[in-house]
């Protein structure tokens, strides 16, 4: 009978196990709505990039741990970096310097609160040369 007794537990804990990972939550889409100022970005300037961050349903979202970087579309430069910050509730934004005339293509990454991985991105194609 004892047996018996943990086939039953050992039941429960299977089935116990499989709801578990059939009900956990998938991370939510996020959109980005991106704005570049000034447009078109020029080499060599504070480039100001914003990021509005929203859930399907419309939602913000906020307190996410971001980062952004800036890559030339050719190869052999290094990414252009800055700090990125939530300046209101799902918006942030961050200051580039992008270093030289051409297409960039800037990418925010991190973890959104409550779980969950961003990459997103956006192609500024027209950088204009300072001058």
């Amino acid at each position: 009978m004892a047996s018996g007794g943990r086939r039953v537990r050992l039941g429960i804990v299977l089935a116990a196990s499989c709801l578990a990972l059939c009900c956990a939550r998938e991370p939510r889409h996020v959109a980005v709505t991106w704005t570049i100022e000034p447009t078109p970005a020029l080499a060599g300037s504070a480039t100001l990039v914003r990021a509005e961050l929203k859930h399907d349903d419309g939602t913000p979202a906020s307190g996410a741990k971001l980062r952004i970087e800036a890559h030339m579309t050719h190869p052999g430069m290094a990414p252009v970096t800055g700090e990125i910050v939530e300046r209101a509730n799902g918006a942030y934004e961050a200051r580039l310097n992008l270093s030289m005339a051409g297409r960039w293509v800037i990418v925010v990454a991190g973890d959104l609160q409550g779980g969950g991985r961003l990459v997103k991105e956006t192609e500024v194609t027209a950088v204009q040369p300072s001058g």
